[in-house]
């Protein structure tokens, strides 16, 4: 399973974002309505959005956080995570906040803050599918009519430089005493953390503390309005530097790949940038030469003037199932590691293992090995798979028409591979 500090420190994101929304919700009403909406109103969309904007992931109260890994791969982001289910959540939520309110305010819901309250639930409980889509984990948002996901590789899982574009606005905001210091203990562990995780470069490090500083300062300067206007901006702004940045690497990964083999079919290429880091990019491209299936793993710079890709991070920990690779290596891109089977394999594998074909509806990056006479361990490249220690690591049958229970009708990321 996900580490579970990484799942605490993506909500904590998503909190940041509901807190966000809500703050802009009242300083946009506050500026039509030529007056500050009341305390009642301003703490119930606080909390409520918070709320709603973790609401999909209570998917984990029946997934679990460990076991059956199976079960948590095809069912985290899974129908919380659509658009139907995260619009009927938050319409419970709100009739929840009408309840809350009658017996806080002893009176009904006023008609505008009925309205300004349904809107922003609305809007952070689909934000949260918005942040889901834009890392490389992915979303299947339009189901029932479309059961493909959708991936937006462009931000890491979790992002410090949202935390400080958004908190330093959300501490001088704040009303109560206890929110500033819980918003500004989150804002330090970032920048401390931000100092002893492998994958953030001294670098970036550095420039996030410089950064989590000016924003503090800007914060005090501006006016409540000027502050939202801050936060929000910078917290776009991040995600398009980020998604530009990605989308270099990937061209620069592209264009490597096919100067490596030209015969090579492309299918996919998953991009992660580091974090902190709009430059580096993790990137593993799902390649097809003629019957063989093909995973590469580099690391690439969408500045190699700057950055040179071999300086990206350190190559994944593959536990031996990826050999080095034998491409060359340019500053844009360092190759690292290579895994080639024939694509039969996994076909008839999935044709003929219903446990395999329901892990497939998940795993984007497939990788195999025989793990006894009758079974087989299946993974997913992105998250190490095939180590054996991985969440997306699982022992599958070679042949049974026994399928696991309530499989969701998610279409397989690797389809084109499994039809042969």
């Amino acid at each position: 399973m996900p580490p579970p500090l990484a799942r605490t420190l993506d909500n904590v994101t998503h909190s940041l974002a509901g807190l966000l929304l809500a703050e802009s919700a009242i300083r946009l009403r506050a500026r039509r309505e030529h007056a500050e909406p009341s305390s009642t109103f301003r703490s119930i969309a606080l909390v409520s959005s918070v709320i709603a904007a973790n609401l999909p992931d209570a998917d984990l109260l029946y997934t679990g956080s460990g076991g059956d890994r199976l079960r948590y791969m095809l069912q985290h982001r899974g129908y919380t995570h659509t658009v139907v289910m995260a619009g009927l959540g938050a319409l419970l939520l709100w009739g929840a906040a009408a309840l809350i309110w009658r017996w806080h305010a002893r009176e009904s819901f006023a008609k505008a803050d009925r309205r300004w309250l349904l809107g922003l639930l609305l809007a952070s409980t689909l934000s949260h599918l918005v942040l889901d889509w834009t890392n490389s984990y992915g979303v299947h948002p339009f189901w029932p009519a479309d059961d493909r996901w959708h991936y937006g590789d462009a931000v890491f899982i979790i992002e410090p430089w949202l935390w400080v574009v958004s908190v330093p606005a959300l501490v001088a905001a704040s009303k109560s005493r206890f929110v500033r210091i819980l918003l500004s203990l989150v804002l330090l562990a970032g920048v401390a953390l931000s100092w002893r995780v492998s994958l953030v470069t001294s670098g970036a490090a550095a420039a996030l503390t410089t950064g989590a500083i000016l924003f503090v300062i800007i914060a005090r300067l501006l006016s409540p309005e000027a502050r939202a206007v801050a936060a929000v901006g910078g917290w776009v702004g991040v995600t398009l530097v980020m998604a530009t940045g990605m989308t270099v690497a990937r061209a620069n990964a592209l264009r490597s790949t096919r100067e490596a083999d030209l015969g090579a079919v492309v299918l996919g290429v998953v991009v992660s940038p580091l974090p902190a880091n709009a430059v580096c990019a993790s990137v593993i491209t799902i390649e097809r030469v003629g019957t063989t299936y093909r995973v590469a793993t580099a690391r690439a710079s969408a500045a190699p003037t700057i950055t040179d890709a071999a300086r990206c991070g350190a190559r994944a920990d593959t536990r031996s199932m990826l050999a080095s690779s034998t491409r060359r290596s340019t500053p844009a891109v360092h190759w690292d590691g290579e895994w080639t089977a024939p694509a039969a394999e996994l076909a008839t594998l999935a044709r003929e293992s219903c446990p395999a074909l329901a892990a497939l509806r998940f795993i984007r990056v497939p990788i195999w090995r025989r793990a006894g006479d009758s079974t087989i361990l299946l993974g997913d490249v992105r998250y190490g798979g095939g180590s054996g220690n991985g969440f997306t690591d699982v022992q599958v049958p070679r042949r049974s028409t026994t399928c696991p229970n309530a499989v969701p009708p998610w279409t397989p990321p690797r389809a084109d591979l499994l039809d042969d």
